[in-house]
């Protein structure tokens, strides 16, 4: 499989060649490096995006969640003990990464996320952007297993969407 990319501030968007995705890259890169902007995480953290279809996204569902159907988005954070936007005091690397620099890795699938923005009756843009957000926003730490939780998550994400001017 070939991959073309692009990337910004140390945040690196992949996809497959076969593709026409460069414009849902860069939606997905801009919401990204807006929303490290606004919780002040270092440009020297990278983040790994990686576009996918709805079989890829089912197969890593599956391999990691043990859930096996597909989703929307999929974040695997490198470090344990982040905690809505604060790393702990030592970052403690999980095994297996290497790269003390690198803060994890996001998964969006765009056939599943081009599906949810017909349902939802929003723009794919909107869409597209509120997931790399949320992957974002998993990240660092944030979290929507609890009614508090999901509420601080949730105020993020569209504060950031209108920020990028997407709240429509």
């Amino acid at each position: 499989m070939h991959m073309k990319s692009i990337s910004k501030r140390n945040k690196y968007i992949y996809w497959d060649n076969t593709y026409v995705w460069e414009e849902y890259a860069n939606l997905a890169l801009n919401s990204i490096i807006q929303t490290t902007k606004i919780e002040k995480i270092s440009n020297n953290h990278r983040i790994n995006v990686y576009l996918v279809d709805q079989v890829e996204i089912k197969k890593l569902n599956y391999k990691f969640l043990n859930k096996n159907y597909p989703t929307d988005v999929l974040s695997f954070n490198y470090y344990n003990g982040w905690k809505n936007g604060i790393p702990p005091d030592i970052l403690e690397i999980f095994p297996d990464e290497e790269n003390k620099d690198e803060l994890g890795e996001i998964f969006i699938s765009v056939p599943i996320i081009l599906k949810q923005a017909e349902e939802n009756n929003h723009s794919f843009a909107k869409e597209m952007s509120t997931m790399a957000i949320h992957g974002t926003l998993h990240l660092l730490g944030y979290n929507h297993e609890k009614k508090n939780e999901e509420k601080i998550m949730f105020s993020k994400t569209e504060k950031i969407i209108k920020l990028l001017n997407l709240d429509t």
